[in-house]
């Protein structure tokens, strides 16, 4: 998600007394908007960041989703700043869609509340259930799944599937794009009033 917003400022000289100001306006400005366009990009950040906290289950405490959301700042000569994010799923979280399984099937956990979603790990994984007591099997309806018999209780722990839909969650661009609607003009003209001051 890109931020790109042009600041256009007419500044007319009438006297010599005025040079000042215009060689001020000609080497700041750039940096003003630059700075601008970077602390949006923060916010946004940080509002993208907390939606995620709101709306995902966050298995690890750090280095996870949460914090792959970085962003670019922009600079004098390129006023253009980036919020973005290489976690590979996000995408798809983003536009909701059908995730297809490369090889095999998707093992998708049987839980009925989010509650339930144990941290991943090698111990709960797929192999090391099926390497243990767990099995694969098809119910009568002929979905696959891997199971396994606790007593006379019988527990699906996955559903093997070729596909599964995935839906959005992700609101990245969204939220980006407010915060620089919301919030752009009020803090450019906070920038430009800090500048006008120490000068």
């Amino acid at each position: 998600m890109c931020l790109k917003k042009v600041a256009l400022i007419s500044i007319k000289l009438e006297d010599k007394a005025t040079e000042n100001l215009r060689q001020i306006a000609t080497k700041q400005i750039p940096f003003v908007v630059a700075k601008t366009l970077t602390q949006i990009a923060q916010q946004s950040q940080q509002e993208v960041r907390k939606n995620i906290r709101e709306k995902f289950f966050i298995r690890k405490k750090s280095g996870g989703f949460e914090s792959s959301i970085r962003i670019k700042p922009a600079t004098k000569t390129k006023l253009t700043a980036e919020v973005y994010t290489m976690a590979v799923f996000a995408a798809l979280r983003q536009t909701g869609g059908v995730k297809k399984a490369k090889d095999g099937r998707l093992a998708i956990p049987s839980y009925q509340s989010i509650n339930q979603v144990k941290k991943r790990s090698d111990a709960n994984s797929p192999s090391h259930y099926l390497a243990g007591d767990a099995f694969k099997m098809k119910t009568k309806s002929g979905q696959e799944v891997i199971a396994q018999r606790k007593g006379k209780e019988l527990k699906i722990l996955f559903f093997l599937r070729k596909s599964a839909q995935v839906d959005k969650k992700l609101d990245m661009i969204e939220i980006t794009t407010n915060t620089v609607k919301d919030r752009f003009d009020a803090q450019l003209k906070l920038n430009l009033n800090e500048m006008t001051i120490r000068h």
